[in-house]
């Protein structure tokens, strides 16, 4: 910072003069209120200023995006970070945001709707770090919200088979298929037939779906319990299960939120949703942090997060 010293009536006035102008995230969010999560998460990675934007729709991001760019000088710092429930949306922001940068103003672009991205690539690496890779591995997923769509897609990508599965009872069938069908379609056609999806409303459905599974990601509705005492009690074979949720009670009967790897019913081993928390902390910390530093239209989605998670992990 420099000191200047102006006169004013013979008093000497002294202002500071940053170096350097702010580093702003302009953080657009699909819902009635823009996440104080993700906020948080923009201020603790170093961002000066973190401007919400709610009830944002693709259509209004031309006009903001172009108003951001054209007033900051060339090389600011500015992100675009996207979060929100509706991830379909969320994706077509994304995308016009990109096609509304313009040379030289030229900015990153962060994607992880309800921290979907992050979190799913801390399901999906910490997965690996355990059983060294998932080719073939019947993977149930048991919730369809954007953490377990987004798990979903990597599980598909890492050569699994994965079976998500709608465990509420109250659910728009056709909406159910509509997932399903649009998972299929953003995997390569190679992927795509490795992804079905099943509803399994009462414990005695889900027994069926899960006592075969090598893994199960529980990433269903905080505050719910997918699977009893009695259903895990009766799983069989060995398997790996991991939780997604903090909030009380958890998703899987016997598996604690600071379990890692830990062996909670014979042969059945479990990491909870502290373990996993934790780390989508650091993937989109990093994320963040990257993102302030590039001076490149770069997109940062699931992708690059997981690529992040097997770094944090050791993986490769």
């Amino acid at each position: 910072m420099e000191l200047l010293k102006l006169k004013s009536n013979e008093k000497t006035i002294n202002m500071i003069k940053k170096d350097k102008t702010a580093n702003i995230c302009y953080f657009f969010d699909t819902d009635e209120y823009a996440s104080p999560f993700d906020i948080n998460m923009a201020y603790d990675s170093g961002y000066d200023i973190v401007i919400p934007f709610n009830h944002m729709s693709s259509k209004k991001v031309p006009k903001l995006v172009q108003d951001a760019i054209f007033s900051r000088r060339k090389y600011n710092s500015s992100i675009f970070f996207i979060g929100g429930s509706d991830t379909q949306e969320a994706d077509l922001i994304a995308k016009n945001i990109f096609n509304s940068l313009v040379p030289p103003f030229e900015y990153p672009i962060v994607l992880d709707p309800r921290g979907s991205h992050s979190t799913a690539s801390a399901i999906a690496a910490k997965t690996l770090s355990i059983l060294g890779n998932i080719n073939n591995k019947k993977i149930v997923i048991l919730g369809t919200g954007p953490v377990a769509r987004m798990a979903a897609l990597l599980g598909a990508k890492l050569n699994a088979k994965i079976n998500i599965v709608e465990t509420w009872n109250k659910v728009d069938l056709k909406q159910f298929n509509e997932i399903i069908k649009n998972l299929k379609k953003e995997c390569k056609q190679e992927e795509n037939n490795r992804i079905n999806g099943n509803c399994a409303f009462s414990e005695e459905d889900r027994l069926v779906i899960i006592k075969d599974a090598d893994i199960i990601w529980s990433l269903a509705a905080p505050g719910i319990q997918i699977l009893s005492e009695e259903i895990m009690s009766n799983l069989n074979n060995s398997q790996l299960v991991i939780d997604a949720n903090l909030v009380p009670p958890y998703g899987i009967y016997g598996l604690k939120p600071k379990d890692d790897n830990k062996e909670i019913y014979p042969g059945i081993f479990g990491v909870g949703a502290l373990v996993i928390g934790k780390l989508k902390y650091k993937i989109e910390s990093l994320i963040l942090k990257k993102a302030m530093n590039s001076a490149t239209k770069t997109l940062y989605d699931y992708n690059y997060g997981f690529e992040i998670a097997l770094k944090l992990l050791n993986l490769n």
